[in-house]
């Protein structure tokens, strides 16, 4: 099993959040689901970290608020973005553990929205949106302790909102709205827990991490989302030459329902008792580590998601590959 040992090293750069392109008043949440898998509760030895991130992603919604426009129509998104990472994890202990700080700077390259207007004046209307640019940042610090096979750490996200966010406007003439942002105009944090089992002996492993959700309230549009808790979980074994193979799934949902004159005129528009969010997502993961460029160790990433079970959010299909280095 000494082929893992290079994907250990890399696993700093796992744990931190991943912005997406909205919220859950857009469709989405603050955090990128499935963003913690294997080896998610290992903290590595003292070192500089850094991966490589590009995410596709294609999912529908009946029903959301967009930067302040409620659209009851079945509203289609395409998302294709890459984020860096880069973490410092320190050669000190901080209460008995390992700390480590985690910069993601998310960037995105192509983002579209598209659906037939229900509503006058765009009642039949095919209307499209798009954007790109740089999306919030996340900052997270973690400590990460070891006790033989088990491994397990905390760690507390922010998401800062540093991408640009407007409001939404219609063009009627160019059947066009201006809806879609790279940030989502709120901070959120995050504190998270995880844990890590592996046997050397037999390269199995067991992650899992629960979270939960917290975001200010939008001053914009007057929308505050409810905390929601994430759960994320993944199996794999793994090879003496380096490869693994194994699946990983998530849980989320919100607790309670959305608030502010915005969730509330959002709900009177779609006909909803309620706004509160979930969704679940399954799929295989393949990882590779052991190799090397320029002297330093690199591990590779492939995962794939199907979500199901959605509501007030968007549903989606999504490929990530994942590049990380150690130095």
């Amino acid at each position: 099993m000494h082929r893992v040992r290079p994907a250990i090293a890399s696993l700093a750069l796992l744990l931190a959040a991943a912005s997406g392109a909205h919220a859950v008043e857009g469709g989405m949440g603050a955090y990128l689901l499935g963003s913690r898998t294997t080896f998610s509760g290992i903290v590595p030895g003292p070192g500089t970290y850094v991966g490589f991130d590009v995410v596709t992603s294609e999912g529908s919604v009946q029903g959301l608020s967009l930067a302040g426009l409620p659209i009851r129509a079945d509203t289609k998104i395409d998302l294709t973005f890459a984020k860096l990472s880069v973490t410092q994890v320190f050669d000190t202990t901080l209460w008995g553990g390992t700390p480590a700080l985690n910069i993601n700077i998310p960037y995105v390259f192509d983002a579209k929205l598209s659906f037939i207007g229900q509503t006058p004046p765009i009642d039949g209307i095919p209307i499209t949106d798009t954007t790109s640019g740089v999306g919030d940042v996340t900052v997270t610090g973690v400590v990460g302790w070891h006790r033989e096979n088990l491994h397990y750490s905390a760690a507390l996200s922010v998401f800062a909102p540093t991408g640009s966010y407007s409001t939404a406007t219609i063009d009627v003439a160019n059947r066009t709205i201006d809806a879609l942002n790279t940030g989502k105009n709120i901070w959120s944090i995050q504190p998270v827990f995880a844990i890590t089992h592996l046997d050397p002996a037999t390269g199995v492993e067991l992650s899992g991490s629960a979270s939960v959700l917290f975001s200010t309230r939008n001053q914009a549009t007057d929308y505050q989302n409810a905390p929601a808790v994430n759960l994320e979980a993944a199996v794999l074994q793994h090879l003496k030459s380096g490869w693994a193979f194994g699946a990983t799934g998530y849980a989320y949902k919100q607790i309670g329902d959305d608030s502010g004159s915005g969730a509330e005129n959002t709900k009177a528009f779609l006909g909803a008792d309620s706004l509160s969010a979930q969704v679940f997502g399954l799929g295989p993961i393949v990882t590779y580590a052991g190799a090397n460029l320029f002297g330093n160790d690199v591990s590779f990433q492939l995962k794939y998601y199907s979500e199901f079970g959605a509501k007030r959010r968007f549903e989606s299909n999504t490929l990530w590959l994942n590049a990380s280095l150690a130095f």
